[in-house]
């Protein structure tokens, strides 16, 4: 007898674990709703965190030093956003009524794993921008600011921005990617969670009243494809947890490894290695907040990053949806 052949499977049709957990709650949100909400709650959950962090202070005898102080600033970062979770928990408890580790935070035997290949990634991309913006000229090396207390600071620095980083990949590549992809398919679900971030960053309500971020062409659209690469590890893992880490990672060495000065503003307290772009602009890459996200080889390196995720993306899914056909 013959056996037909497996049907070919094309990216919009491909069924993915990570989009059906949508399915676990009784209600869905529409995903423009979402993409609102998302804003709403972020805005909402800063300012309450900025109410609440001053309490921790008032609670300190006097002025912490050394590890104290790196514990107290972390529990400052865990405060300030810990209203954005809880906002975004409430929608999902009472609203949607499904878990809120459905959003990608389920906890396996694999999720250490999957974080680790997020955290090599995210250095691996560090080490990339470095070497193109070495090759053009756009890097310099002008010393070190090293301080002993850099030991035990890095690592809880890390906690700390994996933390301030988990919201937004709860919200944009747990959230509305899982709502987009369930009623659009997963093509959609990549674009709108990927448009959505990059407008995050410039027309959000509060950059609209203290912008963070100047726009300009390329910084939105490796915005968009580090949000893509993103959404493509979270549905190759079927989580959040490589995602968060290379999120997270590219930001915590440019602040305290390899960090870039800005002429004329104050030397860093402490830096493994001090930095100077003597050809910086928008379009070669310049030191400002979004850092190493900024300029063209930045472009090419997420250009990349992203088709060599979207091949092992590709394969994964055919295979599982193979095995399940078998």
């Amino acid at each position: 007898m013959i056996r037909p052949a497996p049907p070919i499977l094309t990216f919009g049709h491909m069924d993915n674990a990570f989009i059906n957990a949508v399915t676990a709650g009784k209600r869905t949100t529409h995903p423009l709703v979402a993409v609102v909400l998302a804003q709403l709650i972020y805005a909402a959950g800063v300012v309450m965190g900025m109410a609440l962090t001053p309490l921790l202070g008032s609670l300190l005898p006097g002025t912490p030093q050394g590890p104290v102080l790196a514990a107290v600033l972390l529990l400052s970062v865990v405060l300030g956003h810990a209203p954005i979770f809880a906002l975004l928990w409430l929608w999902t408890r009472f609203y949607e009524k499904r878990p809120f580790v459905s959003l990608g935070l389920t906890w396996g035997r694999g999720a250490w794993r999957r974080h680790l290949i997020g955290f090599g990634l995210g250095a691996a991309f560090i080490a990339g921008w470095l070497a193109l913006q070495y090759a053009t000229g756009n890097l310099r090396v002008d010393g070190s600011r090293w301080n002993s207390a850099l030991l035990y600071l890095l690592p809880v620095a890390y906690l700390a921005r994996v933390i301030m980083i988990a919201i937004e990949e709860i919200l944009y590549r747990g959230w509305i990617l899982q709502s987009a992809g369930a009623r659009w398919g997963v093509p959609a679900g990549i674009a709108v969670s990927s448009a959505a971030f990059a407008l995050f960053h410039f027309v959000g309500p509060l950059m609209l009243i203290a912008p963070l971020h100047t726009f300009h062409w390329v910084l939105a659209t490796n915005l968009v494809l580090w949000s893509v690469l993103a959404a493509l590890l979270t549905l190759t893992g079927r989580g959040l947890w490589a995602a968060m880490a290379f999120h997270a990672t590219p930001l915590w060495l440019a602040s305290y490894a390899f960090v870039v000065v800005v002429p004329g503003q104050r030397l860093p307290d402490m830096a493994v290695f001090l930095l100077s772009q003597p050809k910086a602009s928008p379009l070669a890459g310049e030191a400002a907040l979004a850092g190493p996200f900024t300029g063209l080889p930045t472009t090419l390196l997420l250009a990349v990053l992203c088709a060599g995720a979207f091949a092992v993306y590709l394969r994964r899914s055919r295979a599982r949806e193979l095995t399940a056909a078998a």
